[in-house]
């Protein structure tokens, strides 16, 4: 194998573990998640948990393994989302990193799993998120999300 084809296969290796949608840094601080979000993403009902908020990531870069060693550093939630799968409630661990997206932010959440499920939200009010998700069971749902924040106590 040449030198050249070496270096494609390496960059095709390294864009086909680039995070999706892109990122970047948000211009203005980013608002506390922490909390429950319940709603609909494609009508069905879906319950998603904000544990934690404040770690970084760094997306773009070059990982070993599940650790990032350069790129651009984002803010991170972990929790879990809880949705419909064949019929009956699922609940998964998530990831999510906020940045902006088309000029505004954006919260991407990643279903901790071997099968592809991803939120892309964007906060509209102090307490609602909308947006869309996707998976790529084709038994799970497809389409818009809206959540709301639960009530604090």
């Amino acid at each position: 194998m040449t030198r050249h084809a070496r270096a494609v296969l390496v960059a095709l290796a390294l864009a086909a573990c680039a995070p999706e949608p892109y990122l970047t840094p948000p211009m203005e601080p980013v608002p506390d998640l922490r909390g429950t979000w319940r709603g609909t993403w494609a009508g069905a009902p879906v319950t998603l948990v904000v544990i934690e908020q404040g770690g970084i990531t760094a997306q773009g870069g070059v990982s070993i393994g599940a650790w990032p060693v350069s790129g651009t550093p984002l803010q991170t939630i972990g929790g879990v989302f809880t949705f419909p799968s064949n019929g009956a409630p699922i609940t998964v661990n998530v990831r999510g990193r906020l940045g902006h997206l088309d000029g505004r932010l954006a919260l991407v959440v990643d279903a901790l799993t071997r099968d592809v499920r991803q939120l892309v939200l964007a906060p509209v009010a102090e307490d609602r998120l909308v947006g869309g998700g996707k998976s790529n069971l084709g038994w799970e749902p497809f389409g818009p999300v809206e959540l709301t924040r639960a009530v604090r106590p």
